[in-house]
């Protein structure tokens, strides 16, 4: 009687043994691979320190930037050029994973990236400067809101930023009686451009004073209401802030050349003659639609002080 051999019992998977055996070979041998397999760290990208800090302005559309701009690009030693929105797209590069991962894997880390980008950055507006014979120079931009954590990573301590606030019902007003492409959206979703507007302050401020609280030394809060009200004492203080002496020029802004750009900022604010204040013009508005944009912006107008003018 002969005796039957036993065959092997298959894998898991059906393979036979032999053939799962070298599977688990090539499995070890591919993990100790992935794990010699490092990328080469390039030597760091030259990070030198600027010899100005950059200024920043930041603020919701419609707040007064364009007016800050002027002021502060007619002091004999700040260059603030017409909106370009240069870092937004730039931001992109940085928030890309899988491009930070790739150039990484080629031996750039973030930190290596973030020195090449602030050096490219850097350029445009230093050369800008110096072609205006000026030392420092600023950016503004409403669309940087929605890109200050990474003006922050970019520039760090080595910057300074400017807040301009206005009353949130008189920017939605004005949001809402332009076309703001940021802020469509919201006056569609909200079924009225007023209530969109007042909708899409809020929503900005809350941005802006979330980042204030972390930075609070190196951010310098101003009111629209103060600045065209109390010119003088308001770009003053705005001036010992970031270490500039006072030039009583800067408020004669509309004497001095500036560039411009088509559709690039607010053509009436960049051709006026002068502080002219625009207050409390939501005050035309039906008291239906005020109260619907209360209860959009009521928080955040009451964390600004706003809440005892109402109107």
């Amino acid at each position: 009687m002969q005796t039957q051999l036993q065959q092997p019992e298959p894998a898991a998977n059906g393979a036979p043994p032999r053939v799962t055996k070298q599977m688990n070979m090539m499995a070890r041998l591919r993990r100790k691979l992935k794990k010699s397999r490092r990328s080469v760290i390039l030597a760091p990208a030259g990070a030198p320190t600027l010899t100005e800090p950059p200024i920043f302005l930041i603020g919701v559309h419609r707040s007064g930037t364009t007016l800050l701009r002027l002021i502060l690009d007619s002091h004999s030693r700040i260059a603030c050029p017409t909106e370009s929105i240069f870092l937004l797209p730039l931001s992109a590069v940085w928030r890309d994973r899988k491009a930070l991962a790739g150039l990484h894997a080629m031996g750039f880390d973030e930190e290596h990236v973030l020195a090449k980008l602030r050096e490219f950055s850097s350029y445009y507006f230093s050369r800008y400067a110096a072609a205006r014979q000026k030392q420092r120079w600023a950016d503004k931009s409403p669309h940087y809101i929605d890109c200050l954590d990474f003006i922050e990573r970019l520039y760090g301590p080595q910057c300074q930023y400017v807040f301009i606030y206005r009353h949130g019902l008189d920017v939605a007003c004005s949001v809402g009686e332009k076309v703001i492409r940021q802020a469509e959206a919201m006056k569609q979703a909200c079924g009225d451009p007023y209530v969109g507007g007042a909708r899409y302050w809020a929503e900005q401020c809350r941005k802006m004073l979330a980042f204030q609280r972390q930075h609070q030394q190196r951010v310098f809060e101003l009111r629209y209401e103060a600045l065209v009200e109390h010119p003088e004492k308001t770009c003053r203080a705005l001036l010992d802030f970031l270490g500039e002496s006072w030039e009583a020029q800067m408020l004669q802004f509309y004497k001095h050349e500036h560039t411009t750009g088509h559709g690039l900022e607010d053509p009436l604010a960049a051709s006026s003659r002068g502080f002219m204040p625009s207050l409390g013009n939501y005050r035309k508005l039906p008291e239906a639609i005020l109260a619907r944009m209360r209860a959009e912006a009521g928080v955040v107008l009451k964390e600004l002080g706003y809440d005892d003018n109402l109107g």
